[in-house]
């Protein structure tokens, strides 16, 4: 696989730079092919889970039609519900039955269709996006008839899924430090104080029922601050982690104590967000195992520091 990637962009530096890609090929490929299979398992619950509420929406008004679904109005919701509901239900069968790459993209598409639909009522759950991603990506891993180097293309696409995660974490962190940056010199109260978290908690407890952590974090303001940040941190730089692959284990760990964390204090439940989490970083073939002094080593910005120090040497 080595020679396919050397003058691939972003590839290339994968492998000359991290050691991501060290394992032989079909070890990888073993691995990685169990756990897609798996991840669709898990996947058939949180589908489930999902189309128990979707009695709801079927007889709900619809507010902004989101684009997937263009063709959906007030007349038809009822039967395009129960249809995509009908349809998931098939495609999973048939990708648990098969794993064919079409079943794959059949899934894919109906649950896209879902995921627009459920968002069509007036508010936006960003909880589908992050199941979004596997499913996208596991999607065009091809099948073994269909495609050259069909097991460097399966690795690649898993990696890749993995990416568009962390990507997706890096930019929440990202936003939230732009923002604050900007509030930093027009607002009273920006992130870099220590009231940045409480009042996200006040503002949060106008439109949902206070919590019993969040109340108390609410007084004991500065101990929620310096979580916020640390949070910030984990979203932040995920992107970095990546490249770090004897952090894949410790930082979905920290990302899934960061779901908890909204859903006790806040009130935020997220309960698809583990399933991304978990499939791509805890469960990761591509982990690496060290000594915990060397993993503490490579937490970004305490490699910084590492770095700066053997440059003085």
């Amino acid at each position: 696989m080595n020679k396919e990637l050397e003058n691939h962009f972003f590839w290339k530096f994968v492998l000359s730079k991290t050691s991501i890609l060290d394992k032989p090929s079909s070890i990888l490929f073993d691995d990685t092919s169990r756990l897609v299979k798996f991840s669709y398992v898990a996947f058939a619950i949180i589908a489930f889970i999902q189309l128990g509420k979707l009695d709801d929406i079927a007889v709900s008004t619809l507010i902004d039609t989101l684009w997937p679904v263009f063709f959906v109005n007030q007349q038809n919701l009822l039967f395009i519900s129960y249809f995509l509901s009908i349809n998931l239900m098939l495609s999973l069968i048939l990708v648990l039955l098969k794993n064919t790459q079409w079943s794959r993209i059949y899934l894919f598409v109906i649950y896209f269709l879902l995921v627009a639909l459920t968002n069509s009522f007036g508010k936006i759950n960003h909880a589908s996006h992050l199941v979004l991603i596997p499913l996208f990506c596991f999607a065009l891993m091809p099948g073994k008839e269909s495609s050259h180097y069909y097991k460097e293309k399966t690795i690649l696409m898993f990696l890749s899924a993995k990416f568009f995660l962390l990507v997706a974490y890096a930019l929440t962190g990202f936003w939230k430090v732009f923002w604050g940056v900007i509030e930093l010199f027009t607002q009273n109260v920006s992130l870099f104080s220590p009231l940045s978290f409480r009042n996200v908690l006040i503002y949060q407890f106008e439109i949902t029922p206070k919590t019993l952590l969040g109340d108390w974090f609410i007084e004991h303001y500065i101990l929620g601050w310096v979580l916020y940040l640390f949070v910030i941190y984990l979203e932040l730089f995920s992107i970095v982690v990546f490249f770090k692959p004897n952090l894949y284990k410790i930082w979905g760990i920290g990302l899934i104590l960061l779901h908890v964390g909204l859903g006790v204090i806040l009130g935020v439940n997220n309960y698809m967000a583990p399933f991304a989490i978990g499939i791509l970083l805890i469960l990761s073939p591509f982990q690496k195992e060290t000594s915990f002094k060397e993993m503490l080593s490579d937490f970004p910005v305490i490699d910084w520091f590492n770095f700066l120090k053997r440059k003085q040497y």
